[in-house]
């Protein structure tokens, strides 16, 4: 049996070094002309370590970027709100939680799999499926022939669409900064949050050797302006810097802009099948999610184990395919609301909610409450594909 996987992203090829290990042979189509360093940091909580470690991956990855030991949640000028110790949460749930570049993520994942598995600058515009296996269609004109074929293309993701037609995606309605910065002004293993009305700051630092991961999520603004291409989103950069702790709004000044990308916030809500036939879908491409608790990474992982397992399982590929989408539709499903949720509470920005929100924080409600979050989204049993 052939797996086609379109997408060589984290999902798309974890799917593939899976499917490997489970003894499936699998082939990756990336649109791209390389696979090349793309993106900022990337966290892969114990959940996903652990399905990592499924994978024979565990101290590869183990040896990338930097273990999350603690949350510190801090006041604008710097006082310390909350704390969550990660450690012992993590380590309740069986593997350390890891920030880390997501180019070193995918990099490990593409050494794993061998040169002639994955095929660049493959667009795929269209997937064909009968009795006897499917036919992925690109758009230079070539073909692929397999007997399954698996999208894991992302948020836009074409096969999503020719299987079950254009889907509208869900807008927060903020956006989310993400840069790479110098790490003399934070401390190693602590996770850094600020939050400010509309604004939200969360500092990863060392995901590599003197560099952290910064993102920050900003409200989009009522009037037309943000949606043009001109907008000055350095200038908002700039200006919001100076209502953070020194030290941070001091990172964020020395990002050099090309280092710094810009996302609107999508999500879809959870669907009730995201597969047909011999075809289905993995990671961003299936159940789109707002980067909360920055499990979309991790789920797309958890997504590679499980629908290696039921392959492998499976009399047939349809019914292996039905058995990996309802393995993960209640979960992913859960994680998807949980994320939409308090991603908005984390974006309020009226001033009663606002002091809600630093209230509750600041009890001893906030931080269990938070424990309690991540216990959920990090307790999973995951197969072994050993």
């Amino acid at each position: 049996m052939t797996v086609l996987i379109v997408g060589g992203g984290i999902g798309g090829l974890a799917a593939a070094v899976a499917l490997r290990r489970a003894g499936i042979n699998a082939r990756v189509f990336e649109r791209a002309g390389e696979i090349r360093e793309v993106g900022a940091g990337v966290t892969i909580w114990s959940n996903a370590v652990t399905a990592l470690q499924s994978l024979g991956l565990g101290k590869q990855v183990r040896s990338l970027g930097s273990e999350m030991l603690r949350i510190n949640v801090l006041s604008a000028k710097g006082k310390l709100i909350s704390s969550i110790d990660v450690e012992a949460i993590s380590r309740a749930c069986g593997a350390p939680s890891l920030a880390l570049h997501r180019a070193d993520l995918q990099l490990m994942l593409l050494d794993a799999l061998d040169t002639d598995q994955v095929h660049t600058a493959k667009e795929c515009v269209g997937v064909k499926q009968d009795r006897n296996g499917v036919t992925l269609h690109f758009a230079d004109g070539t073909e692929a022939a397999g007997e399954i074929a698996i999208g894991a293309d992302g948020v836009r993701s074409a096969v999503r669409s020719s299987l079950l037609g254009r889907q509208k995606l869900r807008s927060a309605r903020y956006y989310c900064y993400r840069g790479m910065a110098e790490t003399h002004r934070v401390t190693k293993h602590e996770v850094l949050s600020v939050l400010l009305p509309g604004i939200q700051l969360g500092v990863f630092p060392e995901v590599r050797p003197e560099e952290a991961y910064w993102f920050l999520c900003r409200n989009k603004p009522f009037d037309a302006a943000w949606a043009d291409a001109e907008y000055d989103h350095m200038a908002f950069l700039r200006s919001v810097s100076r209502e953070l702790p020194a030290e941070l709004g001091a990172m964020i000044l020395g990002t050099h802009p090309e280092r710094i990308l810009v996302d609107d916030v999508l999500d879809r809500p959870p669907d009730k099948h995201w597969g047909q036939g011999r075809v289905s879908l993995v990671g961003d491409a299936a159940h789109p999610m707002a980067p909360t608790f920055g499990q979309g990474a991790c789920m797309a992982i958890e997504d590679a184990v499980v629908l290696a397992d039921s392959l492998r399982r499976a009399k047939d590929p349809g019914s292996g395919l039905r058995d990996y989408e309802n393995r993960r539709r209640l979960r992913t499903a859960a994680i998807t609301r949980l994320s939409w949720h308090y991603g908005n509470t984390f974006q309020w920005e009226q001033r009663a909610l606002v002091m809600c929100r630093t209230l509750f924080a600041a009890s001893p409600f906030g931080p269990w409450n938070l424990r309690r979050i991540l216990h959920k989204a990090l307790r999973f049993h995951l197969p072994d594909l050993a």
